[in-house]
């Protein structure tokens, strides 16, 4: 096995990964719990959260399927 589809795999499934948990975090995170930090709800928390994991998750995910391709 090359470096290069071993990356590619890690990659590929580090980025699913992240697109679970960022989905998980936009829909269900934060709701109907008490807590924050300072201004920003526990929920407004999740979202910031969520939109970072799903801009993570893509680009992984995008090189992931790069290096498989390529």
């Amino acid at each position: 096995m090359s470096a290069s589809l071993a990356f590619g795999i890690l990659l590929s499934l580090t980025g699913l990964a992240g697109l679970a948990f960022a989905i998980y975090a936009l829909l269900r995170g934060g709701k109907n719990q008490k807590g924050g930090i300072g201004p920003i709800s526990e929920r407004g928390i999740h979202v910031i959260a969520g939109i970072r994991m799903l801009v993570l998750g893509t680009l992984s995910l995008a090189a992931g399927v790069y290096l498989l391709v390529g």
